[in-house]
């Protein structure tokens, strides 16, 4: 990754909050910057960052370190005008984005958003109030991520694929670095790629314009629900693949169905920590039993975002999976009889 790079993501991220505690941050070492992924504001409470290091806390004095009496906390009068620069002063216009718990700012960064939920009598969450947390999630792109799966799934012509990993594995990095590829003739064909991008973490849409690389053939869905997103891309876009990340949902899946009929070719992510989970988890298997999927990819824990730990083919996980249902099955008739 760029350093460089890292260290300006993180002084924009930051150039949102106001005050005191934005020029803390700025002024901040630059190893620190390159390696924090979140800034946690909490109301009355320490600010906290979390990266590869682990946890740090911002001391008033403008280092960081363990928790200590020197601590700087974030006031609630803080927070609150932070919220407001988020929204740019005008809640109202964000009120669909704060509703589902984030903001998304420019340079990709998003600003995940908790307090009192206000609901409608069908109990609808209609808006929030009383902000007690801010969660400042730095966006960052790290190009060629993506190379090993491209260059062993993609050098001949366009498959669909499942990309696996537990949290912070980097599937929706990865994600968007295949995207980037494979609409810009990198892979030696420009592929037309539809991203369905639900809650702006692809892409990352501020004013109608990209905030991170995804290449030149590329058209973003952005805030559509997966479901509809998909069918309006297949409809309207002509795309040759469709990308999507965390799919789980039922009718996210029926809607693939009816995509790969069409002959569109799908990249999803999901979350599975290891081989046993994969095996186990309803929304893989239902996923992989549309027939639709050639491989899945699951990747490394580690560091090196983008390594990948083993390639399944999906008929093989299918199999498996089969035999693991029989199994169950046998064992729970056996365990009925001994119970009679």
């Amino acid at each position: 990754m760029d350093k460089v790079s890292d260290e300006k993501r993180f002084d924009t991220a930051v150039s949102i909050i106001g005050g005191e505690l934005k020029r803390l941050l700025t002024v901040l070492p630059s190893y620190i910057k390159t390696q924090t992924y979140e800034i946690r504001l909490r109301s009355g409470r320490p600010v906290i960052l979390h990266g590869k290091f682990g946890r740090l806390f911002l001391l008033s004095s403008g280092c960081t370190g363990a928790s200590t009496d020197s601590n700087y906390i974030c006031s609630p009068e803080m927070l609150t005008d932070t919220f407001n620069r988020l929204c740019c002063y005008c809640v109202h216009s964000h009120l669909g984005s704060i509703i589902n718990g984030y903001i998304t700012i420019q340079g990709g960064h998003r600003a995940g958003i908790v307090g009192t939920a206000v609901t409608d009598s069908s109990g609808k969450i209609t808006s929030v109030r009383e902000i007690s947390g801010i969660n400042i999630r730095i966006s960052r792109e790290v190009k060629g991520c993506g190379d090993d799966i491209i260059k062993n799934l993609f050098s001949n012509e366009a498959v669909s694929c499942i990309i696996a990993g537990p949290p912070a594995s980097g599937k929706t990095t990865v994600l968007r670095d295949m995207i980037r590829q494979l609409s810009s003739d990198v892979c030696g064909k420009a592929y037309k790629v539809s991203v369905i991008d639900e809650r702006q973490e692809i892409a990352c849409m501020n004013g109608g314009i990209a905030q991170n690389d995804i290449g030149i053939s590329c058209d973003v869905l952005n805030c559509y629900p997966k479901k509809q997103a998909i069918m309006t891309a297949i409809k309207t876009m002509s795309p040759d693949i469709i990308a999507i990340d965390e799919v789980g949902e039922n009718d996210e899946i029926e809607a693939i169905c009816r995509g790969v009929n069409s002959g569109v070719k799908f990249i999803v992510t999901v979350h599975a920590c290891d081989y046993h989970e994969i095996i186990c988890r309803p929304q893989i298997e239902q996923l992989i039993n549309t027939y639709s999927f050639d491989k899945l990819i699951l990747l490394d824990s580690g560091e090196n975002i983008g390594k990948v730990k083993a390639v399944y083919d999906t008929k093989e996980l299918r199999d498996e999976i089969i035999r693991c249902r029989f199994s169950m099955d046998k064992s729970d008739l056996s365990w009925s009889g001994i119970c009679s």
